[in-house]
């Protein structure tokens, strides 16, 4: 699959894990803060009801506001005011304004994060009947990876694989095969060998746990955590795979060093500017090629290891806060926010793969994906739901403040990986 970045646009472009900064980090923040900021709490009253989600541009603002301003059409009485903040920044928040009684009617909610903050939501289950949902309409690994303990704490918008994203016009440039779904290791490899030339990379290796976990599926088939939901890295499967994680960057030297500062979004920010050929994201990033890329970008499954091609989706939604002044008016709002319009809406965008079957295909007609849907399909049907646990938020943050010294040599991967597994407090 392939994506031409040289037609011009009309869409906002947005995105979700991977943060942009379209002016700089500290310009990007800037423009943020004065979209919105930080949630300010419940409003209550009068039909007005405030949401809390993430965002990574004035873009990505615009395309929420949007879908906000369709509750508004179904239901005139009812009013959402958009509030934001980053990515990393929406969880410290989402965290300081429940202890301060001060959360939104309406809250952005990850899969990954659900088990830890499933205390801020309302259960939606008794209601899905009357809000006429119907769980065979969404994909059933994200319907179910926003469930806690079973119960429903919010309703999906997006799903999907980890897949690799890459930079078409240098891989022709260099004389490459393009990836295809039954491209393996060695290959991907011999493409980021060829690809690393100067201060160009082939590939960009990543401080967040997310962008290991897809190479330790591959290779051995592990996942991050077991069957019984306790986490599992410390162990020679996660070791081996890390030891050839870090010799992309310290003796194959097709990565390069991580910054001090890295980020979840810096492998996103460096293979949109050009400087890394190839990095792992999702089908939600697509609206920021869009936006950003100056290059033909196309998607590619993981690369087979021992164990296959194999990865982990994961997708996002929106709850109830347990704080709303008035839930059930705050229920039919996120019945709107995750509807067949703004599904469609946010597939037509690249925002977001939906999370309703029958609205996937907006994401391949509104973007000109060309032969993705196979890649898709490919990736979809050798994935697992990317299972976390409720110390998730913890074990992210010890993985990313360990991993640039581990990765760059500067410390070993065993330690790195003891390090993270003592964050399990399951």
């Amino acid at each position: 699959m392939s994506l031409n970045t040289s037609k011009s646009l009309h869409i906002p472009n947005v995105s979700r894990r991977s943060l942009l900064s379209y002016a700089g980090g500290a310009g990007a923040l800037a423009a943020l803060s004065a979209c919105g900021g930080g949630s300010e709490g419940s409003s209550g009253g009068d039909g007005a009801l405030t949401w809390f989600m993430w965002s990574g541009s004035t873009q990505e603002v615009d395309a929420w506001k949007h879908v906000a301003e369709m509750v508004t059409t179904e239901d005139p009485e009812t009013t959402v005011e958009f509030q934001t903040a980053a990515w990393n920044d929406y969880w410290t928040k989402l965290t300081s304004q429940a202890a301060s009684g001060g959360s939104a009617d309406l809250l952005g909610m990850q899969s990954l994060r659900a088990p830890q903050f499933a205390q801020l939501l309302v259960p939606l289950d008794d209601q899905l009947e009357a809000l006429g949902i119907g769980a065979d309409t969404f994909e059933s690994s994200i319907f179910d990876g926003l469930k806690v303990d079973g119960k429903v704490v919010a309703l999906p918008y997006d799903f999907g694989p980890s897949l690799i994203f890459y930079n078409k016009t240098a891989f022709e440039a260099a004389g490459l095969p393009l990836p295809t779904n039954d491209w393996t290791t060695d290959d991907f490899m011999t493409a980021a060998r060829a690809l690393t030339a100067g201060d160009k990379y082939g590939f960009f290796a990543s401080s967040d746990i997310g962008g290991l976990v897809p190479w330790v599926l591959s290779e051995t088939g592990q996942a991050a955590v077991d069957d019984d939901g306790n986490l599992d890295v410390d162990n020679d499967a996660w070791r081996q795979v890390g030891e050839w994680y870090r010799g992309l960057v310290t003796t194959e030297k097709v990565a390069a060093p991580l910054p001090s500062g890295n980020t979840s979004s810096s492998a996103t920010n460096q293979f949109l500017a050009g400087n890394a050929m190839m990095n792992i994201d999702g089908p939600w990033s697509l609206i920021n090629a869009k936006a950003t890329a100056k290059f033909e970008v196309g998607i590619a499954p993981m690369p087979a290891g021992a164990a296959g091609s194999r990865t982990v989706t994961a997708g996002s939604g929106f709850g109830v806060s347990a704080e709303a002044a008035d839930p059930e008016r705050a229920a039919k709002a996120v019945a709107v926010l995750t509807g067949v319009d703004a599904e469609a809406y946010l597939g037509e965008q690249g925002r977001a793969f939906p999370a309703r079957v029958a609205q996937q295909q907006s994401w391949y007609d509104g973007n000109d994906l060309g032969d993705a849907k196979s890649v898709m399909d490919f990736a979809i049907e050798n994935s697992i739901p990317f299972r976390t646990t409720a110390t998730w938020s913890q074990i992210n943050d010890t993985y990313a403040r360990y991993a640039v010294t581990a990765f760059n040599g500067d410390s070993t991967v065993d330690d790195l990986l003891t390090r993270v597994q003592s964050q399990d407090k399951g």
